[in-house]
Parts: C-alpha cells; sequence; structure tokens
C-alpha cells in the first residue's frame, strides 16, 4: 500500500509541496520505501520506535518539515489522494465570493470525506463498512456543517495550517485527530467539512481487525472528552451549537448500547409488562422504536444516494445495520474504559489487505448540497436592515433545531414528573395515621402496627386513598391481598374482600372491581389472590380495598399493619397512566411557525441623523 500511496502523492498536480512519509514498521517497509528516498520533494524517515503511535510519528514529520510550509495534508498509508486534493482543501481557507479570494484566519482545518471505496467489494464486510461511511460523510457531517456545529477531525484525508500545528504539535492520545481537535476549538478555531475532496481508501476487511480499531477510537474518544470536558464547555470561543454538539460527542460510542437498551425495555414493558412510562403513549413509543431501528439504514442510503452510487453499493446498507449492532458490545465496553481510566492502553495498528477491487473516480458534486455546505454570497443587503432573508432563514432554522426537541423532552418531563404517586406502583399498603384509614404505595410508617380485630361476624372497615383519579386502566391480571395476622394456634376467619373504587374518600358506596371470598389463616404474610377483567376507571374515583368478616373461628384473628415489618398490602396489575398532556406535543408543530413569524418581522436599526 505505501507505494501506491506514494505514487498518488507524486501525482498531485499543486506546484510547490513536499512529501514527508514516517515509518516505523518491522514488516519490510523500508525495501519498498528506500528508492523513494532518492526522488525530489521526498522525505522518508524511519524510526525505531513506535514511542507515542500516530502522534509521535507524526511529530518526527514536523520535525523534517521545511520551514517555508503553510499548509500540512494528512493520508494514512491506505489512501490514495486524487491529483487535485490539495487544491481542493486549500480552498476552503479562502473566501471565494465574487471578489478576490480573502484569507479567513478562524479556519484551522479542512476535513474532507474518508473514502472507503477502494475494496467495497471484497466482502459483505467491507461493503457493510464503505456504506456506513457513506451516511456518516454525506449526511452526519455535512448537517454538522450547515448547522455550524463541532466538526471532528478524522486522522487523514485533511488539511492543517502549519503554523498551528508548530504552535500545539502533534497529541500522543490513541485519538490524536479528535484531541486535536478540542485544542483547535479551545483556541478559537474552527473546522471545515467538505465532502469534494475525497480520498478513496481501504475498508477493514475483518471483523476482529473493525472491532479492535472501533475500540481503540471508542476509548481514545471517551478519554479526551473526559479530559477536555470542562475546558470545552467553559470556552468563551466555542458557540451554544458547538458546546451542544460536544456534549453529544460525550456519548458518541455509547449511543448504540443506550438505544438497544432502551428498545429492549421498550418491548419488554409494552409486550411482556403492559405498563408503559408516565405521559408515555403508545403510538409514541413505538413511533420511536421503529424511527431509530430505520434511522440508521436511511441515513446510510441517504448517503449512497448523494454520492450517486452503483446500485450494487446499495446491498450494503442491511449488511450496514447487521455490522452497528455486533461492534455495539465492544465500543461500548472501550467507551466506558476510556471514559474512566487514568491513563490510555496501548494502540494496535490496523492491517488492510491492499487489495483493490472496483474503480473509483471523483464523486460528482450534487448542487443542492454544495449550495448548502458552502452558500454563495448574498446580495448586499441595505445599510438598515440588520439580517439578510437567508441570514434570518439560516438561524430561525437552527433555533427549530435545537428548540424542537427541547420543548418535547420538556413538556414529557414535567408530565412525568408531576403524575400521581399512585401511577409508579401497583402495590398499595394499609395505614391508619390518627384514625384515618387510607392505603397508599408507601410502605409502613409506624414502629408499631395499626390492628383491625376480626372476631365478630359482620365487621367491616375500608381503607381509601387520600387522591381521586381519572381516566386510568387496570388491566387484566391478578390482585394478592397479602396479610399478616395472629391469633390461638388454628384460628381463621372467612372474610369478603373487595377492591373498587368510590365516588367519596370514605369509601361508603364502593363499585367492586375484584371481589372474593376467602379464609384467612393464623400465620405471618400469607396471601390469597383472584383475577379479574380490565377495568377504566372514571372521572373522580377514589380506590377503596374493604375486609368484610363473613365468620369466625377458635376466636377470629386480629389483622395487623403499618409496621415495619408488617405491611399488609393489596397488588394490583399495573395502571396505565393516561396521557392527558400528549395534547401538548402539538406545541412542537407550532414551534416552527412562530419561529419563523419572529424571525420574518422586520429587524430594521434606527436611523441616526448626524448634524
Amino acid at each position: 500500500m505505501v507505494g501506491r500511496l506514494l505514487e498518488a502523492c507524486a501525482r498531485l498536480n499543486y506546484p510547490n509541496y513536499e512529501v514527508i512519509l514516517v515509518d516505523d514498521s518491522t514488516d519490510g517497509s523500508m525495501e519498498v520505501l528506500e528508492p523513494w528516498s532518492h526522488v525530489d520533494r521526498f522525505k522518508i524517515i524511519h524510526r525505531d520506535t513506535r514511542d507515542g503511535y500516530k502522534g509521535g510519528a507524526l511529530t518526527h514529520a514536523l520535525r523534517a518539515m521545511d520551514p517555508r510550509t503553510e499548509y500540512v495534508a494528512i493520508f494514512d498509508a491506505d489512501a490514495v489522494p486524487f491529483p487535485d486534493v490539495l487544491n481542493d482543501l486549500l480552498y476552503h481557507f479562502y473566501s471565494n465570493g465574487n471578489e478576490a479570494p480573502r484569507p479567513l484566519p478562524e479556519i484551522g482545518a479542512v476535513q474532507s470525506y474518508q473514502w472507503h471505496v477502494l475494496n467495497k467489494s471484497e466482502s459483505w464486510l467491507t461493503a457493510a463498512v464503505r456504506t456506513e461511511y457513506a451516511g456518516s460523510y454525506m449526511v452526519e457531517r455535512p448537517y454538522q456543517q450547515v448547522l455550524s456545529s463541532m466538526k471532528m477531525i478524522a486522522g487523514t484525508a485533511y488539511m492543517i495550517r502549519a503554523g498551528l500545528l508548530k504552535e500545539l504539535g502533534w497529541g500522543r492520545s490513541l485519538t490524536e485527530d479528535w484531541e486535536l481537535t478540542l485544542r483547535l476549538y479551545a483556541k478559537g478555531y474552527k473546522v471545515v467539512y467538505t465532502p469534494y475532496a475525497e480520498t478513496p481508501a481501504e475498508c477493514v476487511a475483518t471483523f476482529g481487525r473493525l472491532a479492535r480499531q472501533r475500540m481503540r477510537w471508542a476509548e481514545g474518544h471517551s478519554y479526551n472528552v473526559n479530559k477536555w470536558f470542562l475546558t470545552i464547555l467553559r470556552s468563551p470561543h466555542l458557540s451554544l451549537m458547538e458546546k451542544a454538539e460536544f456534549v453529544y460527542y460525550g456519548l458518541y460510542y455509547l449511543q448504540s448500547a443506550l438505544f438497544m437498551l432502551g428498545s429492549a425495555a421498550w418491548l419488554v414493558s409494552e409486550l411482556v409488562l403492559h405498563v408503559r412510562i408516565p405521559e408515555w403513549s403508545a403510538l409514541l413509543g413505538w413511533s420511536l422504536l421503529f424511527s431509530n431501528l430505520l434511522s440508521l439504514p436511511l441515513m446510510n442510503l441517504g448517503g449512497l444516494l448523494l454520492e450517486g452510487s452503483p446500485r450494487k453499493d446499495y446491498t450494503g446498507v442491511l449488511g450496514a445495520v447487521v455490522l452497528s449492532f455486533l461492534l455495539v458490545p465492544f465500543q461500548a465496553w472501550a467507551s466506558l474504559k476510556g471514559l474512566f481510566e487514568r491513563h490510555e492502553g496501548p494502540w494496535f495498528r490496523t492491517p488492510k489487505t491492499g487489495r483493490i477491487t472496483d474503480r473509483v473516480e471523483h464523486l460528482q458534486p450534487k448542487v443542492s448540497l454544495k449550495r448548502w455546505l458552502r452558500p454563495q454570497p448574498s446580495k448586499p443587503a441595505p445599510s438598515n436592515v440588520l439580517l439578510s432573508n437567508a441570514g434570518r432563514r439560516r438561524r430561525a432554522f437552527r433555533i427549530v433545531c435545537i428548540a424542537a426537541p427541547i420543548l418535547v423532552l420538556t413538556i414529557l418531563g414535567i408530565g412525568a414528573a408531576t403524575a400521581p404517586t399512585v401511577l409508579a406502583a401497583n402495590a398499595f399498603y394499609l395505614h391508619d395515621p390518627l384514625g384515618s384509614y387510607i392505603i397508599d404505595n408507601n410502605p409502613s410508617s409506624n414502629g408499631t402496627p395499626a390492628h383491625f380485630q376480626m372476631d365478630t361476624p359482620g365487621v367491616t372497615q375500608a381503607w381509601a386513598t387520600t387522591v381521586a383519579y381519572t381516566g386510568q386502566t387496570i388491566p387484566a391480571g391478578g390482585y394478592t391481598f397479602t396479610y399478616w395476622v395472629s391469633g390461638e394456634g388454628n384460628a381463621s376467619v372467612m372474610a369478603a374482600l373487595t377492591f373498587g373504587y368510590s365516588a367519596t374518600s370514605s369509601c361508603a358506596v364502593i363499585v367492586p372491581i375484584a371481589a372474593w371470598t376467602a379464609t384467612l389463616v393464623n400465620g405471618a404474610g400469607s396471601s390469597t389472590s383472584t383475577s379479574m377483567p380490565v377495568v377504566i376507571l372514571p372521572a373522580n374515583s377514589y380506590l377503596c380495598w374493604q375486609i368484610t368478616v363473613v365468620s369466625v373461628s377458635k376466636g377470629g384473628l386480629d389483622l395487623r399493619y403499618d409496621g415495619n415489618n408488617q405491611e399488609t398490602s393489596i397488588t394490583t396489575p399495573s395502571i396505565v397512566v393516561p396521557e392527558h398532556a400528549m395534547p401538548l406535543f402539538g406545541l412542537a408543530l407550532l414551534l416552527p411557525l412562530a419561529a419563523r413569524w419572529l424571525i420574518r418581522r422586520p429587524k430594521r436599526l434606527a436611523a441616526v441623523r448626524m448634524r
């Protein structure tokens, strides 16, 4: 591969450049590199140690660099850059409007597309990896560029100012590119992304190598997030959007694990337990589940469409989905490891096969995508207009993208936080504080248990909730009464047990939901149960539990409850919360219209007449 790379570098059509190659391998690469050491403009450096890994090798290159160098482009060994790549990268360091180009000093680096297509037809794995990159580099990263959020340097196929390298030097992290990204942003510089200085490269060809590569990325990424977290969030040089993107990046490699856990939790709660989070409707839950399942293949498909890829490449979409699930445990473990470790682990090189299965040519630029990534300068606006129409539209677009999900999550959070306690559990404990007979979801509150003497037929007692509920659904299932009693020998009580609801907290008239007759026997922690169909509570319903003694044997029993070790309770099927706050989601639909109206309001500067 290294000879292939140097041949590509020799064909670069920029008039004034040099090539520096640093080799620390032990596989005989220097035999291939030896002839190139005598070629004009090529510097071949071999080091006998791998100290500092890739960052250490690049430090050697920096020392050997011509002092007149203004820009540095980085390519990994498996890359085959096109001849015009240097011009295509340099273009983004300058303003290219109708006037003469002028430098953009705030641009620290320009990242392009690591176009892994050279061996995409080698196997299903390489086809999947190629598709995965298409989604990231043609959809995700262009979107970050449009939103002016944080963009990562990706290790290869990028260009950076030489002066910044001399000032900052190369890091020694497992992910020296991510570390360099954070150092640039902390100093106030920006990274620009363009897919149209693309550099063909190879895909990893075996799963073991791919898993080890992604584990290195995940570990180094999380390590640097932990290391730079407060520095980035406190930096005055980053915008709110860039800081929000950095926080998102913090869990970048844990996303897939969180997605799998969340999806599994929803399926179990909906299909097995038949219960859901307060204020979380079935429609919303299933919509999120399927949108999450489809988001990755749709993003990858969108990337292939934007590339104008041949039809055979689309078979890799399914493979990319399978691959993402297979990599979850490896990336999750390495990400957690990097987040909490004091020092990063060792660097493992990712070997490539060197095979080329497909002939590649330049991507055909999409006019619409190019216009989004680098909008043409708008016509000069009148002096009394604060923002151009294009500027207002872009600002409105960013506001909507940030505000809409925040609004939705806020509504969900408020709804869940204000849901009555009874909805969070289905075990109702009997209490008797100061003579008030109540049931709630809290275990015993008194050190000394309360008593209900069951020694006379016809004696009855009812306990009620302190708040009324409306519209809750109690699904079909079992009702279990777990009781603590004391008595003599084989004493027992036949009792009529009723769980129901009433229009008043006194439970004077109870509408039964579950009613059965059971023989309560002497002993600690016994139980009796029954099963009933689904019930929907009407408006303003107090839940009630009532015990009526039918007959007694050998003196009857003493029901004990509300004690620390004698928690008599009635357990119902899981109660489902009514989505009474769900209509508020309509506000999220109105947000774009409101933002558009606010942004389109004429914002004019006050005209000041000089006298």
